[in-house]
């Protein structure tokens, strides 16, 4: 390992470390380094106030899937398979498709979502992280649908 990297690294572990005492907040932790060069090192907590039971999952493509509850939830099939480390067995906390997006959630406690209001679909938090690996290969591609589908809520 060289020197710069070994002092990225060295320098994101003192963060994460430094953050790591903050075990019995409601939130998660993410710190990012770009290095200018492209280069990106991402260090992330699961400051949660218990064991969020992991298990990990593979998902092949085509599964159908549901946005959550409500009265007007997403339905989507899935084109791109994708391994995911699950939170209590019901929500995709992390994960990589196949195409190599990853998506992760970060949990506050104190966020607001919009009232969903007559004709829009829903998306439940829980899901999101889901069909984002679901339904794109690139970041791009991902924010364009969300930017084009604002009739779209993502709701707890």
């Amino acid at each position: 390992m060289n020197y710069k990297l070994k002092k990225i690294v060295s320098s994101i572990l003192a963060v994460v470390i430094a953050v790591f005492p903050a075990a019995n907040a409601f939130a998660c932790t993410r710190v990012l380094h770009n290095d200018s060069h492209g280069n990106f090192v991402t260090g992330r907590t699961m400051d949660w106030k218990e064991e969020i039971q992991t298990n990990l999952w593979a998902f092949p493509a085509g599964m159908k899937r549901i946005g959550g509850e409500g009265k007007d939830p997403i339905h989507w099939t899935s084109k791109y398979g994708s391994v995911i480390a699950s939170a209590y067995d019901i929500a995709t906390s992390d994960g990589v498709n196949e195409k190599g997006l990853s998506a992760n959630i970060l949990w506050l406690a104190e966020s607001q979502y919009p009232v969903v209001k007559e004709g829009e679909k829903t998306l439940t938090i829980s899901m999101w992280a889901q069909y984002v690996l679901d339904n794109f290969a690139t970041v791009d591609e991902a924010v364009e649908n969300f930017k084009n589908n604002r009739n779209n809520r993502i709701v707890i």
